[in-house]
């Protein structure tokens, strides 16, 4: 079960990901690019496509590791302010849980009626 609170620290990390990449892989990149521990119970790692239309979240907690994907049906997330002096995306649970909740919608389709009213 994914727990995620206020009390967590969540960090976007910033370069390219490939979102195929499973648990492992990414914990791999934690490691190297990062130099982070991964299995940090405190600390929960998002990853963003480089379209914005997709987010996974990875954190450690009990033992397990936790890859939690989210995919929005239409529009892309919006994506938090790089800082220079920390060189992370370091950002708090209510920016974590906004750019997870938040969408940008690029355009919509209104498709026709079909004849019946429908």
């Amino acid at each position: 079960m994914l727990g995620l609170s206020a009390n967590l620290k969540y960090y976007l990390f910033n370069g390219n990901v490939d979102m195929r990449k499973g648990i492992f892989r990414l914990c791999e990149q934690i490691r190297t690019e990062l130099s982070m521990d991964p299995s940090d119970t405190t600390i929960v790692y998002m990853f963003m496509s480089k379209s914005r239309k997709i987010v996974k979240l990875l954190h450690y907690e009990r033992g397990f590791y936790v890859l939690y994907e989210k995919r929005p049906v239409q529009g892309k997330f919006k994506k938090p302010i790089f800082d220079e002096i920390s060189r992370s995306y370091q950002i708090s649970w209510s920016d974590m849980a906004y750019l997870t909740e938040s969408l940008v919608i690029d355009r919509m389709q209104v498709n026709k009626a079909d004849g019946n009213g429908i």
